[in-house]
């Protein structure tokens, strides 16, 4: 069962770190105003780190969900 969740940790991590494609980041400031960053053509973990960098409250979305 251990190799088994391993196995599918390994690939999920590897799916969602190889795949380029778009994303937003939306970040919420002290007033509660929203703004969406566009990321385009990164990796999830490009992104994610492109994104926290931006402020406390910014959530990765990807485009178009």
């Amino acid at each position: 069962m251990k190799k088994l969740l391993t196995i599918i940790i390994l690939t999920a991590m590897i799916g969602l770190s190889s795949c380029k494609q778009d994303w937003v980041c939306q970040c919420m400031d002290n007033n509660g105003n929203v703004t969406n960053t566009p990321i385009n053509g990164g990796t999830f973990i490009h992104a994610e780190h492109a994104c926290h960098g931006m402020g406390n409250k910014c959530d990765l979305l990807t485009e178009g969900r």
